[in-house]
């Protein structure tokens, strides 16, 4: 129903699509969604404590009918299987997933219509787009049961953390609401508060904490980046709201400043989700935050190894996309497998001690060391005049810093930035640009990246 009302008041006026919005959550999330939605919601319920093989099993029986339906109606995958001298029953399990290439960005976007099957409808597909926070949005399709899929795993991860029917949630995001003219949008049906990030100023952030102090969420659901500027503004201002029991991220990398600031001025632990547009590869912390437990019932997740010690790509296999399936998807995210094994709230999901970005926020340095974000993070802790930054590699020598304060950049922020970067580079002959703005564009997705890097690494390594 979702995609059949997009279509619908695509191109209506937006104060008639805000409230055909709000007309719309009223409906039941099974109305919403549809009968897709009810049953992953009971498969979900089902595989909560599933074993291993439990999980190995279901993922295999529904492979074995999506590769046979991307042989038969699938042009490029029939000719990827035809190349290869394989059929389907040449790949008899997960195991044997590998005798197919991976699928990657730049694929997609060349062989588009050759990875649509040709036994689906357009008017039984979803038209979806990536943020474009790495280059590129990236334009795809899906089949109207992925994104029930995708939803009743939201609401698993809510459920996780001990949420009820009639529980508030208030979502922070980048992107304007559909009406431009607000930034502020309850929605009383769903019980959910909208704000909008884009174009944010003093006296919105001011208005944004009435909202929440009226409304007093029990669930924070946060881009990063955005929530991290409402925590700076409640201690710059001095003011407070109420804690939520829970705070969610997910969208953008959570780094361990950002974490503790939230945490910190909100007074509520932060659980981090990880996904993607795509839908291939999901993983989300529980109320432990130990680790994050891999979700197979939505695709087959595989971790390849990079150049980069101990660190492995994310490749995802969606086994509820049938108009556009993608198998062997290389997500261009990283993540550190570790050595968690088992989580104490006693689930059987797999587990990943970290997820650590994309390959593209790594900095080289002209010594050909790869700095992780994660440590670059750490250079602007505590740093209060800033109120938000982005680091910009245009090339091997050149990292450009952009900063926008509140209100001045002091002398000695300006070198207390400086040095910690350069230490934490470690290397004497980058050379570090500070530039002080007004303003960090955010990408087309509404998302600010923390890194952007201009090198196409594998030139230099």
């Amino acid at each position: 129903m979702r995609g059949y009302l997009k279509s619908l008041f695509r191109n209506a006026p937006a104060p008639v699509v805000e409230w055909a919005q709000i007309a719309y959550h009223f409906l039941p999330a099974r109305w919403r969604y549809g009968r897709s939605f009810t049953n992953a919601v009971r498969l979900l319920s089902e595989s909560e404590h599933w074993a291993e093989r439990d999980f190995i099993a279901y993922q295999e029986r529904l492979l074995e009918p999506l590769l046979k339906h991307c042989y038969e109606n699938v042009p490029y995958y029939r000719s990827v299987f035809q190349e290869r001298g394989i059929s389907p029953r040449d790949i008899q399990g997960i195991s044997d997933l590998d005798k197919l290439p991976y699928l990657t960005k730049e694929t997609v976007r060349k062989k588009q219509k050759g990875l649509l099957a040709e036994n689906i409808s357009f008017l039984d597909m979803e038209e979806a787009h990536t943020s474009g926070s790495s280059g590129t949005p990236l334009t795809f399709y899906m089949d109207r049961n992925t994104r029930p899929v995708d939803r009743a795993l939201a609401l698993r991860k809510l459920l996780w953390l001990g949420y009820k029917p009639g529980d508030r949630i208030a979502f922070f995001k980048g992107m304007p609401l559909a009406n431009p003219a607000k930034f502020i949008r309850y929605f009383p049906g769903a019980r959910e508060l909208r704000i909008s990030f884009h174009n944010s100023d003093d006296k919105r952030l001011n208005d944004m904490l009435d909202a929440m102090q009226y409304y007093r969420p029990d669930f924070i659901d946060a881009w990063p980046s955005c929530l991290y500027i409402l925590a700076q503004w409640i201690a710059k201002t001095g003011r407070s709201i109420a804690p939520p029991r829970y705070i969610l991220t997910a969208s953008e990398n959570l780094y361990p400043h950002i974490r503790e600031k939230i945490e910190k001025t909100f007074h509520a632990p932060v659980i981090d989700w990880y996904g993607q547009e795509e839908s291939v590869a999901i993983a989300m912390q529980c109320s432990q935050a130990k680790g994050y437990h891999i979700q197979p019932e939505m695709g087959v997740f595989e971790l390849i190894p990079t150049d980069k010690p101990g660190l492995s790509e994310i490749v995802g296999t969606c086994l509820h996309n049938i108009a556009m399936p993608f198998l062997r998807y290389r997500t261009g995210d990283l993540a550190v497998k570790g050595d968690v094994q088992s989580c104490p709230c006693g689930r059987k999901h797999p587990l990943l001690e970290k997820v650590m970005g994309r390959e593209a926020d790594f900095v080289l340095t002209p010594e050909r060391n790869l700095v992780s974000p994660l440590i670059l993070d750490f250079a602007f802790i505590q740093l209060d005049e800033i109120r938000e930054a982005q680091i910009i590699q245009e090339d091997i020598k050149t990292l450009r810093v952009r900063v926008v304060p509140w209100e001045t950049l002091s002398e000695s922020t300006r070198a207390t930035l400086l040095r910690e970067i350069r230490e934490r580079l470690e290397s004497p002959t980058m050379n570090i640009i500070l530039d002080e703005t007004d303003d960090i564009p955010r990408t087309e997705g509404g998302k600010r990246p923390f890194i952007i890097s201009k090198l196409r690494t594998e030139d230099y390594l």
